[in-house]
């Protein structure tokens, strides 16, 4: 007997929904929506756009799994499918999000044109949403990623995910034209570090300001790259950077670079003020307590 998508969805519907449902309903769910061709799985999910989440969940996990074990196959059904979900959201900018949501699930299956097409909307668009979108998708793309934007957006935001995005992904030559600014103006010590050292080569002014601007940073990079330095040097390191755990760029950070060195005589000396250095980490998590840091 030949069933019709009518025919799938009414059983679809019929199947409890509640957190409360039995074990048997959420199978029997699942394995009606795995009755759908991939043709009616897209219908599906476009007629169901407005149904509750666990029935939206269900079709669009199903969905990708089946992405996930395709070859591409599919390529021309999914454009097909955002083109007809981008129209829902046209006449219901209610479903917007949803729509979004859907269309970030499946862009890495998506035609390199279809691909592009979706990037200049969520950018166009310019909200806080589709901007993480599109710096989501761009981290991911290596064929589309354009890190021009991608920097003029961190100069508007200092957005530290456009940042991290430039340090993993960038090539070197493109971060070592930005690595000056990062150092200066990026708070996020591990981002700089990450660009400094797939920038391949650090310049000397470079060097003085992540000094400056990043201590433990510093301290770490010259324990990656070899760059030497004296007990006084990394000494001024421990007393310049933050207190505690709770900074990527932490006194922590330092000692540990200190280790990388071998500057034994140098642990000796901190470990000669561990009582104080320790009170002094006390101090700094009780001052955060009471400014309201750790408020939820």
């Amino acid at each position: 007997m030949q069933y019709t998508l009518e025919d799938k969805l009414m059983r679809i519907d019929q199947c409890p929904l509640e957190p409360q449902q039995y074990e048997v309903d959420r199978n029997l769910l699942h394995a009606y929506i795995a009755c759908l061709t991939f043709d009616e799985l897209c219908e599906a999910i476009c007629r169901k756009i407005e149904a509750p989440t666990p029935l939206r969940l269900a079709l669009r996990n199903r969905l990708l799994r089946v992405l996930k074990l395709s070859d591409g196959v599919h390529a021309e059904r999914l454009s097909r499918l955002v083109d007809e979900a981008e129209a829902i959201h046209q006449r219901n900018r209610v479903l917007q999000t949803r729509v979004d949501a859907l269309v970030s699930a499946i862009y890495s299956w998506l035609p390199i044109m279809k691909r592009r097409e979706v990037l200049e909307r969520w950018i166009d668009r310019g909200t806080s949403g589709t901007v993480g979108r599109w710096l989501k998708a761009s981290g991911e793309d290596d064929a589309l990623r354009d890190p021009d934007a991608i920097l003029a957006y961190w100069r508007h935001s200092h957005d530290p995910r456009a940042a991290k995005i430039l340090a993993y992904k960038a090539d070197s030559g493109f971060l070592r034209e930005i690595i000056a600014e990062f150092a200066a103006c990026c708070p996020e010590g591990w981002i700089v570090s990450k660009a400094a050292l797939r920038a391949g080569t650090i310049e000397d002014e470079v060097w003085e300001l992540i000094r400056q601007h990043q201590p433990a940073s510093f301290a770490y990079l010259c324990a990656m790259t070899g760059r030497s330095l004296t007990e006084d040097e990394v000494l001024q390191l421990v007393h310049e950077a933050p207190i505690g755990t709770l900074s990527d760029n932490s006194r922590g950070l330092v000692i540990w670079a200190i280790g990388q060195l071998g500057m034994v005589s140098v642990l000796d000396r901190l470990a000669l003020r561990r009582d104080s250095y320790a009170h002094e980490e006390v101090a700094a998590v009780l001052g955060r307590t009471s400014s309201g840091a750790f408020r939820t």
